[in-house]
């Protein structure tokens, strides 16, 4: 498994996890993402562990997985 494949991994299921939870606010994820995991993201991509096409497959992954969760959250 390569790094894109082990970062989207994380991040599927951090995002399965998060929507079992019941103290979730889109918010609140929406910040975890801006200033804790996407850094971390760009970081790999600064380093060139991460080709920017790997990055981009994975920022567009974590941000459709947030447009759902806030999908979700809004039947709530």
């Amino acid at each position: 498994m390569n790094l894109k494949e082990e970062i989207i991994e994380i991040m599927k299921k951090f995002f399965d996890e998060i929507e079992k939870r019941n103290d979730i606010t889109y918010e609140k994820i929406q910040w975890e993402l801006d200033y804790l995991i996407y850094p971390n993201i760009g970081a790999y991509l600064a380093s060139g562990d991460l080709s920017r096409e790997e990055g981009k497959e994975i920022f567009k992954y974590c941000e459709e997985r947030l447009k759902d969760l806030k999908e979700k959250l809004k039947h709530v």
